[in-house]
């Protein structure tokens, strides 16, 4: 019913289809308009099949209104689940579709991704079986690769040096092909592997940051002098905190110098060898505090905010689970690093650690000290950056110090490490060849001196061998033994030999 007279009278001038019906309606109406019952005003100006049923229960409607109205009533609700029922049935067959598109999209990119890899295999190691990382694990694979590492990292090198001297206003766009080759190089290799989260380090953020901005915004003073206090302070020193050398048959070492020597030179050649550089506006080549300071700290602490939630919240689980490294990780389980043991000195004086304490990359103890290290590491390493941007000869003396830092390093790794670390790589491999390639006579020799056991040797009760150097007579023989019988080991070891 409506909530107004006017409205009232408008249903009393529409003629009903069927008689009897107009006739009960007339009188209804004639019975509400004598009657002293008042109709409040409401905003939508409508009323439900609730009120209208509860309004006939209240008031001396004739019966035969009261029966239609109330089958009308129940008709609609019958339709009205009827259609609620169609509807949610619908839903879930709907869902249930989806949810098959899926599983079938799911199994397919399955398929394809297998037989993909199935086929790379193929072509690259022969064997569709066999994973290519463990077939660039085999000693002339790894010769091969290493080979060609050492073949382009001083291709590289040159090309750096001949760009850098014959077009220096160009050598941005070098270092972002060259760098973001490597990069990408990275990711492929540490994607899968447990260093997947150095990727989100400082150094891979800052790189992506001075990318963008050559790219996007190459004439803007404020942006480009962050990026030269970036690239000469937390970037370029981290060259001597993660201890960066120059191997040229190392990718990983290649790349690991590039990403961290290539933004200062870079910089340096934007600053002092671009004419009308964009890094100096026109107030003069003077690097403002704002810059300098504000701007600075500001992106650092963006990138922090970052990798907390990448590393502690989205990758929470995958690092905890998969066991997989990150840099708080890294540095908190080699104490052979001076992070590690300068920050481990200094908590330990001011009494955050014990004495005997170290750290737990579990704990956020450890976490909060090494973000406390890094954020007062950064503030240190943009000190000297106001004198390195206003001073030419400077600049040249830091750079010149970074470099030769890391070719001192390459030149340690390949005078001490690599010369018997790469020997002793494959020595198991042509050991076991070579083993299995003896002689009989050989072997049976070896046998009759005592210095090859049977199988069933270990079973026997140990006693004191006759031939053990444990206690060596000063004539050098060992104890228990002739001449003649010290003779014939010699002989026989000279000819194993």
């Amino acid at each position: 019913l409506p909530s107004n007279r006017k409205r009232r009278h408008s249903y009393r001038s529409k003629e009903m289809e069927d008689p009897d019906d107009n006739v009960l309606v007339s009188e209804t109406l004639d019975m509400l308009e004598d009657s002293d019952l008042m109709f409040e005003e409401d905003e939508t100006d409508a009323l439900t099949l609730t009120d209208l049923l509860g309004f006939l229960d209240e008031v001396d409607v004739p019966n035969a209104l009261r029966k239609r109205t109330k089958i009308w009533g129940e008709k609609i609700k019958h339709h009205r689940q009827r259609i609620e029922t169609r509807l949610k049935g619908a839903h879930e067959h709907l869902k249930n579709i989806k949810n098959g598109l899926q599983r079938r999209g799911k199994a397919m990119r399955k398929v394809i991704r297998d037989a993909s890899n199935r086929t790379a295999r193929r072509i690259i190691t022969g064997d569709s079986n066999k994973k290519v990382r463990e077939y660039i694990k085999e000693p002339p694979v790894a010769k091969l690769i290493d080979c060609v590492s050492f073949t382009l990292g001083v291709i590289l090198l040159v090309s750096a040096e001949f760009v850098s001297l014959t077009a220096p206003q160009h050598f941005w766009i070098f270092y972002i092909t060259t760098a973001w080759a490597m990069i990408f190089t990275r990711i492929a290799l540490w994607w899968g592997g447990n260093f997947k989260y150095f990727l989100f380090d400082f150094c891979y953020f800052g790189n992506l940051v001075f990318t963008l901005v050559l790219l996007l915004a190459p004439t803007n003073t404020a942006f480009l002098q962050v990026c030269f206090v970036w690239a000469n302070g937390p970037i370029g020193l981290a060259m001597i905190t993660w201890r960066n050398s120059l191997v040229f048959h190392s990718l990983e070492k290649v790349t690991s110098f590039y990403i961290h020597g290539a933004p200062p030179l870079a910089m340096m050649l934007i600053r002092w060898f671009v004419k009308d550089t964009p890094m100096c506006d026109q107030g003069g080549c003077v690097l403002s505090w704002f810059n300098w300071w504000v701007l600075s700290i500001s992106g650092y602490l963006f990138w922090q905010v970052l990798q907390l939630v990448l590393t502690e919240i989205i990758g929470k689980t995958e690092i905890q689970t998969k066991g997989l490294q990150t840099s708080c990780r890294w540095i908190a389980t080699h104490p052979k690093m001076p992070v590690h043991s300068i920050s481990l000195k200094i908590s330990r004086y001011f009494g955050i650690m014990g004495k005997e304490e170290k750290y737990d990359h579990t704990t956020w103890k450890t976490k909060v000290i090494f973000i406390s290290f890094q954020a007062v590491y950064t503030m240190l390493t943009l000190l000297p950056c106001k004198i390195l941007f206003e001073s030419f000869w400077a600049n040249m003396v830091y750079l010149f110090v970074l470099y030769i830092y890391c070719v001192w390093n390459g030149a340690r790794y390949y005078i001490h490490v690599f010369a018997e670390r790469y020997t002793l790589q494959f020595r198991g491999v042509d050991s076991k060849s070579q083993s299995q390639a003896e002689p009989a006579e050989t072997k049976e020799m070896m046998l009759k001196n005592g210095e090859l056991k049977l199988p069933h040797d270990d079973k026997k009760p140990k006693a004191h061998s006759a031939t053990s150097s444990d206690n060596p007579l000063p004539s050098g023989r060992p104890n228990g033994t002739s001449q003649s019988d010290a003779e014939t080991t010699s002989d026989a070891q000279k000819k194993v030999q």
